[in-house]
Formats: C-alpha cells, structure tokens, sequence
C-alpha cells in the first residue's frame, strides 16, 4: 500500500498522459488545450505570455496549410513563410497553434472574420477582450470577431454593449472633502 499526501498531484512523464491529463480540466470548465502547440508552453494552452492567446487552425484534415480565403494561409497572409513550422504542428500530433493578438487582429482586417479559423476552447477570450492594444495594433478587430464566433465565452455579447463615453457626465458630485485632523 503506498501512502501519498493529500492534494498529491502525480507528474506525468509521456506527452499523451500530459494530454490526456490536460483535456480531463475541459469537463471543469478550464480553457482547453490548442492541438498542435509546442512545448514552450508545457501544458500546451495559449494562456502564459501576453501576446500568444489565440489557438488558431493552421493546417487542414490532412496536415497541410490551411487556406484563409483567397489570400493564401496564414503563413502567407502573414508574411512568415520563412519561418513556417507547419512541420512542427504535425509532428505535435495537431493542426492548430498559439498566435499573437495583433496577428489575429491584423488577420482578421485582411481576410475578414468569416474566414479565419478559431478554436475558441483553447483562445483566452476572457484576456483578450480586456486587451486593447498588442504590438502596437488596434485589437478591436478581433475583439468584435470573438464576440461573434465564441459566444459562449465572449464576456460582453454585441446586442448588449452600453456606451459608457458620456458616463462621467452623470455620475453625482463626489462628497465634500473632510478634514481627518481630530482637532
């Protein structure tokens, strides 16, 4: 009989025990793994620094760049085909990896929302709907794209924005200033 501490975690040492371990906190709620991320995140969620949030597909059912509209893949519409490591996803047994924010938002400027390709269980929504700049760009473009393609997760929906500009304006006068000297 072995005797293990209460809140024992075990570490498992083989990447499908990693992964199998990992989609067990999908049924808790938790944000899911993104299918083809390396290991510099090592449980594989776009979830650690602050830009790579967004799990996007890259590759189609048979491993191969996938299309994002007539502008060619994402490594095309990106300009990082030098650097393309659709090699890398396959051989993490996926199809999708960790983007940057202003990637996403420039992507989406480009080729339209309706053409990129989201795995919103394995996007940090939450985080990047409370971004507002990364690298320099303007995320709202894939701020109102999230709120359309992950519903679900997306904090604040399209029909039930409120424009706050002019909330100052009617907000009451704050209370006159006391003096904290006792005397």
């Amino acid at each position: 009989l072995k005797v293990v501490s209460p809140g024992f975690q075990p570490r498992p040492s083989s990447l499908p025990m990693k992964l199998a371990l990992l989609m067990l906190g999908l049924a808790r709620g938790e944000q899911a793994v993104c299918p083809g991320e390396g290991a510099r995140y090592e449980d594989f969620k776009c979830n650690h620094d602050p830009t790579h949030r967004v799990c996007a597909q890259l590759l189609d059912g048979e491993g191969q760049p996938l299309d994002w509209g007539a502008k060619g893949n994402f490594w095309q519409i990106t300009g990082q085909e030098a650097f393309q490591w659709d090699s890398e996803i396959r051989e993490n047994h996926g199809d999708s990896w960790c983007i940057c924010m202003w990637a996403t938002a420039r992507l989406i400027a480009t080729v339209g929302c309706e053409n990129v390709h989201l795995r919103c269980d394995a996007t940090d929504v939450a985080y990047v709907e409370k971004s507002y700049v990364d690298g320099g760009v303007n995320l709202q473009p894939a701020k109102k794209c999230l709120q359309q393609k992950c519903p679900g997760l997306s904090l604040q929906r399209l029909d039930d924005a409120v424009d706050v500009s002019d909330a100052a304006e009617r907000l009451p006068p704050p209370p006159p200033a006391r003096s904290l000297d006792p005397l």
